[in-house]
């Protein structure tokens, strides 16, 4: 379990989380909703061991996660940022391929591609795709690191209707074989009758 145990993030001396707890479990699906501004992103780093913290801690299995190194945490979460910047002309094929090299788990990565609709693209170049299917594609990449836990941040800001319900649905199933998911989501209508828990952070 990654917990957070009354933390403050502050940047420029000005506090952006403050005194914030919260608990995410193998197997459960959070969602951090709230208005632009007051601080999802910024605390989807700090739980991802990526962002340190001004007061308080985040552990994970009895470990505060600031001593976790950087292979250790590549094991713990993988990431799919709000907006993934692709620069090098790799296919989609050979991104996935990169992504789960270390991992090896290939199974993984072919449900992703199936489920997230994305087997058409795998001879794209990955810079030539839109920016919701670079989203999707990200998400895939995410979830072929076969880490304990997936941070997700707005997986549905770029897709439509049909393209979001395939992304829940399969983020469903990962959460089902024991991945702990948290998501930041900007309207509470994108996590509604999904998500086993929604923390709403307050405006600042």
């Amino acid at each position: 379990m990654i917990s957070a145990s009354h933390i403050t993030i502050q940047r420029n001396g000005v506090d952006i989380i403050t005194d914030f707890s919260i608990e995410i479990a193998p197997g459960h699906i959070t969602a951090l909703i709230g208005p632009n501004g007051s601080g999802k992103s910024t605390l989807l780093a700090a739980l991802a061991g990526d962002l340190a913290v001004t007061h308080g801690e985040i552990q994970c299995d009895a470990r505060t996660i600031d001593t976790y190194s950087i292979e250790e945490l590549a094991r713990l979460r993988s990431l799919s940022p709000q907006s993934q910047r692709f620069t090098m002309s790799f296919t989609v094929g050979d991104v996935l391929r990169m992504a789960c090299t270390n991992s090896g788990d290939f199974s993984s990565i072919k449900n992703a591609v199936l489920a997230l609709d994305i087997e058409r693209l795998q001879h794209r170049k990955v810079t030539s795709l839109s920016g919701g299917e670079q989203q999707r594609v990200s998400i895939a990449m995410a979830i072929a690191q076969s880490a304990s836990y997936l941070f997700l941040d707005e997986p549905f800001a770029a897709q439509d209707l049909e393209s979001a319900s395939r992304i829940k649905s399969h983020l469903r199933v990962v959460a089902e074989n024991g991945i702990g998911i948290i998501v930041v989501a900007h309207v509470e209508a994108e996590t509604l009758g999904w998500c086993d828990s929604v923390v709403r952070l307050p405006s600042r």
